[in-house]
Parts: structure tokens; sequence; C-alpha cells
């Protein structure tokens, strides 16, 4: 039987001095298929249950009263000297050495787990070698193993079959006309127009949030990237959002079912930046608890909404591509998800690791970014999606961003070759000093734009198969809520730019 007797001791042992291991609020998940045999399954399940009816002090007597009322599994108990038993293994546990010991028995219960559907475990453990160099040389990858790692090393083997075995969904081949009028009649019933972003003028300038399109949102650290995702989620998910200035809720009718996947920042911390945009309410006073008694009550009303709004978030701190397709599949399929923030495009030791396993070449930091990008433009495509993302920018963005020259994709992070990915591109900043200069002519001459002084510009780069490209958007953010009131839009000169405003009404 695979398993190792030494281990299960000293996490019984572990148990019997310390109960809160098995606590329903525990870090250590053990269930009682982690024990092979029926005699360890029974010490183990009447430890739990009686640490869940509140026994703090685990022992033989203890355990021997509970096992009476259950006749079978008490004669199992004394079949194998069961009281011998636990009294040897409350000798010898080391609760410092615990996680060693768990995490040993957590990968016999998933070798387990995968020979019973069928995979060959031998690569891994091998309990049928002889040679005693082949056994130490196999004990000792196999103690250096991660159970993360044997996941991989699984997942792994199954895309090498799907990709042997698929067919492709991405390569296709039409004569020029064929399905056209299909197209046009689709085109006339639903335009080519998606939902709308939390900001007036880019929901104009991009048609809203297209499915199949992936848009790129950079900045420099502070000009709020999450927290503008968070804010897309909450106009497409919230089910109501609070209109200061009428003082009432307003229903949102949108529905859109959207994620955040953040590699950063916790759901907790996403969840309070939602908070803050449904009510109005800026997000310090709520970390800080100091908010007036309407405020309050408008973000319990809020935290109830977010409850009721389809909108969910990941967090994926370590990750690499199979992961994020992974968890890009799972909210499509279980949540139904259309609308995907992806926050943000950068590298993690995982996915170097993953690369260099698969091409056995280690690639750099600009060529993982563009794989990065790549993939997410192709999930967009392969699972009809809206996805949006971000990244930083390079070193160079604020040398030019002090002369006022143009900003575009070539100061993004890492890799240029990342904005050739994506549908629609766009970089916020702060003003710079030339541009301060051509706010105050332009509210001078055409009026306050609704009393708000722009602080932001969104740099537009990038607008595949729209009219406006190489614009700025002057726009003013809370940074507190991540309300915005969008002021004007201009040219690379700062001199102003008529933009239609596109209005979309929920279907």
């Amino acid at each position: 039987m695979l398993q190792d007797k030494q281990t299960i001791m000293q996490v019984l042992g572990c148990i019997l001095k310390d109960p809160s291991i098995v606590a329903e609020s525990s870090k250590y998940k053990l269930v009682p298929e982690d024990f092979p045999e029926k005699f360890h399954k029974i010490i183990f399940s009447v430890m739990r249950n009686l640490q869940r009816q509140g026994v703090e002090d685990l022992n033989l007597i203890e355990i021997v009263g509970y096992l009476q009322e259950y006749p079978t599994q008490y004669k199992v108990f004394e079949d194998a000297n069961g009281d011998e038993y636990i009294e040897k293994v409350q000798e010898f546990p080391s609760l410092e050495n615990f996680d060693y010991y768990y995490e040993k028995l957590k990968k016999f219960s998933l070798l387990r787990e995968m020979q019973g559907i069928g995979f060959d475990i031998s690569g891994i453990y091998d309990d049928t070698l002889i040679d005693p160099k082949e056994q130490e040389e196999m004990q000792s990858n196999f103690d250096s193993t991660s159970v993360e790692e044997i996941l991989r090393l699984y997942e792994n083997n199954i895309v090498e079959i799907k990709e042997k075995f698929k067919e492709s969904t991405e390569s296709s081949s039409i004569q020029g006309g064929e399905g056209v009028n299909k197209l046009l009649e689709r085109i006339k019933k639903s335009p080519e127009i998606g939902a709308p972003m939390n900001s007036e003028m880019l929901t104009s300038l991009f048609r809203g949030s297209r499915l199949k399109k992936f848009y790129l949102r950079s900045g420099t650290t502070g000009v709020g990237k999450t927290r503008n995702m968070v804010a897309d989620a909450c106009v497409l998910s919230a089910t109501m959002l609070y209109d200061t200035k009428k003082g009432q809720w307003i229903e949102n009718k949108w529905g859109k079912h959207s994620n955040v996947t953040s590699t950063e920042m916790l759901q907790e911390e996403l969840q309070t930046i939602a908070l803050a945009f449904i009510s109005d309410v800026n997000e310090e006073k709520i970390q800080l608890n100091n908010m007036s008694e309407d405020e309050e009550a408008r973000v319990i009303k809020a935290a109830e909404i977010l409850g009721d709004s389809p909108i969910w978030f990941d967090y994926l701190p370590d990750f690499n591509i199979q992961e994020i397709e992974r968890t890009i599949e799972r909210n499509v399929v279980k949540n139904r998800v259309q609308y995907y923030f992806y926050d943000y495009i950068h590298t993690s030791v995982s996915i170097f690791a993953e690369m260099a396993k698969g091409s056995g070449i280690k690639l750099r930091e600009d060529q993982v970014l563009l794989v990065i990008s790549d993939k997410l433009k192709t999930l967009a495509n392969k699972y009809g999606i809206f996805l949006s993302s971000a990244t930083q920018l390079n070193g160079e963005w604020k040398e030019a961003w002090k002369k006022g020259e143009v900003i575009d994709g070539q100061y993004l992070s890492g890799s240029k070759a990342v904005a050739n990915k994506i549908d629609a591109g766009m970089i916020i900043l702060p003003l710079s000093n030339k541009e301060k200069k051509a706010v105050e002519k332009i509210m001078t001459a055409s009026g306050s734009f609704g009393g708000r002084e722009p602080n932001f510009v969104v740099h537009v780069y990038k607008n595949r198969g729209n009219r406006h490209v190489n614009v700025k958007v002057f726009t003013y953010i809370n940074m507190g809520t991540m309300r915005i009131k969008d002021c004007f839009v201009t040219n690379v000169d700062n001199e102003i730019v008529n933009v239609d405003k596109l209005v979309i009404q929920a279907g």
C-alpha cells in the first residue's frame, strides 16, 4: 500500500499534542482519505470529531470513550492494539516538524489519487525498486518535490496530450465573400459596440468594452491601474450604484459577469475598492472606519450589493501560462464571465521555470512578456470575452513626459512588442507642465468643463478599427472612489478634438 507509516504516526501524534491542527479554520486540510488504512482513518476521524465537539485535551481515555459507542470501529481499534499505538505515537512527535510530515502525507495521498484514476506514478515514487542506490535517489527526489510540483507535472502531461489530439480552433480559411451577408445582418441587429467603461470618453473612443478584444492600460506606480479595473468591473456588474448628486441608489441594468484577477492585491483589497466605487465613499474612510452615519449606511448597502453582483475576484501571486489559462477558463465556464480584467502583465518565478522547461531555453523578460500578451489575446478570441490588462512603464517615460513629448507604446515596461498584440492601448499619467499650461488656455477659452480640472491624462496610442488614435483624454479621477469625470480630448499637440459621445443602453 502506498503510504509512509512513520509519517502517519508523526501526523497523528502532532494532532494529539495540538488538536487545533484539525480545526475547520486551520490552514491544514486533512481528510480521512489521507490515511489509507482503516485503523488510521478511525483514529484520525475520532480525534477530529472530538476536537470539533470542543475537547481540547486529546488522550487515550477520550479516544476509547468515544469509540466504545461504535462497536464496529472499536473492534478494528482493539484488533490493531490501538491502546499501545496511541501511547507510542504520543512519545516522539515534534510540532516544529509538522509542516514537513503534513506535506509528505499529502504527497502520498495525491499519488494514491492519481494512481486510482489510472496515472503512472512510477516516475515520482516507485516502491518496487530493489537497488538501494536507486531507492535512495528516488526518495531524495520525492522528498524535494512539492504537491504543487507534482500537480503541475500531471497538468503538463495532460496539456501535451491535448496539444497532440485537439483540433485547432484558431486557424481557418474562407473565400472572401463567404458569410458576408450574415455578417452585415448581424451588425445591423447588433452593431460592433461593447458594454460601457468607467470613462465616457474612452467608451466613445473604443466603442466600449468589446468582446474578443484585448485592451491594455499602462502607467507608472500610483496612477490606479488596478483600481480602474475594479471600477470598470463594477460599472458592468454591480446591481446598483449610488448617485451622490441625486442622493439615491440607481439600478444598474447591465448585469454583466466580470472577474478581476490580481497578481499582487489580495481579494479584500479589491473589495474595499469596489465598496468605495459602488457607494461613492472614499476608500480611506472605509479602511479607517472614519465615516459619517450616512456614509456607513451606504457602505453597508454597497456590501450587500457586491454580494448580489456577478463579479468575482481571484488572487494569483505566483503564476504561469497554464495557471492563467486555467483561471480564465474556470471563470468563463463556472461563473459565465464575459468581461475579464487581468492585473497585470509581468513575470514570475513559475513562468520563467515553465518557459525554460518547455523550450529548454532561458527566455529574456521581454520575450516572456510577449508570450503572456499573445496568450491573453488568444484567450480573448478563444472564449469570446473582453479582456483588459495593464503593464508598468519603462525608465524612459519620465524624461519624455517632462519634455511634453508624445507618450506611446515604446514606453511599455519590458517589451514594446506587447503593443502589437492589443486592440486598444492607453497610458495614464498625471499632467505634465506643458499639459497644465494647455489646460489653462483651453478652460479659459471654453469654460470650466463642469467645474472639474483634469488631474490625469490618458494617452491613447492604439485604437484598432476606430477613428481616433494618438489622442489624449484629459480627465478628473477621484482616487478615493475611482469615479471619473472626463473633461475633454485633444490631439498630441493639445488641440481640442471633437469626439461624438457614444451612449450605450443596456439591452
